[in-house]
Formats: structure tokens, C-alpha cells, sequence
């Protein structure tokens, strides 16, 4: 399966997230999952259900791609992620359930 998240590049109070924690957060996704894309900048606007309130927001957007058997995993590790940014919600996307596959390329010296 492949799953996209954002993640935020400014905290709800306007201040940026420092690099190092975005690193982290990359980190941790690369370890947990063997790998993660970062697919640049992305800008978006969300509106809060339960108060009407207006988020404009810039996020990287990440992209994993891993068995689907670690569905809940995934959900999970963007659950920690947004509740390190005291975010109100993450974005989530799960695609390609059944149809991503990892070949593995036998090494040759040649």
C-alpha cells in the first residue's frame, strides 16, 4: 500500500517547526517503514468542523509505500506525528492497497 501524509512546516501559532524535528519525524518514518518520499511543498486550506475556524496551511508532503499489513501502524505513526505539532487533525491518504509491490533486484558485479 502507499500512504501520503502532510505534514505541517508552521505550528497553528504561526511558528515554523524546526528542521531538526522534521528530520526526526522522517527519520522515524524511514525506520519504521524502510523508506519515505518527500514530495515537497504543498499548500492548503482546511476548515475546522467543530469551530468553524479556517487553517491556510504549508506542509511537505510525504509519501511511504509499505505492506498492508501495517495499515494501523501507519495510522498511528501520523497520529504521533500530529500530536508532537499539536495539530487539530492530519491528513491521511491511503491508496493502492493491493497494487504497490517493492521488486527486489538481484545484485550483479557486471
Amino acid at each position: 500500500m502507499k500512504f501520503t501524509t502532510l505534514i505541517p512546516t508552521h505550528l497553528n501559532n504561526g511558528k515554523k517547526v524546526p528542521a531538526r524535528q522534521i528530520r526526526s519525524f522522517l527519520d522515524d518514518l524511514v525506520k519504521q517503514f524502510g523508506g519515505c518520499s518527500n514530495e515537497g511543498v504543498t499548500r492548503g486550506q482546511w476548515v475546522d468542523p467543530s469551530n468553524a475556524v479556517r487553517y491556510r496551511d504549508e506542509s511537505l508532503r510525504i509519501t511511504v509505500v509499505c505492506d498492508r499489513v501495517m495499515l494501523d501502524e501507519a495510522r498511528a505513526s501520523v497520529i504521533r506525528i500530529g500530536a508532537a505539532l499539536k495539530q487539530r487533525a492530519m491528513y491521511f491518504e491511503v491508496r493502492d492497497y493491493d497494487g504497490v509491490q517493492i521488486l527486489e533486484i538481484p545484485f550483479s558485479d557486471d
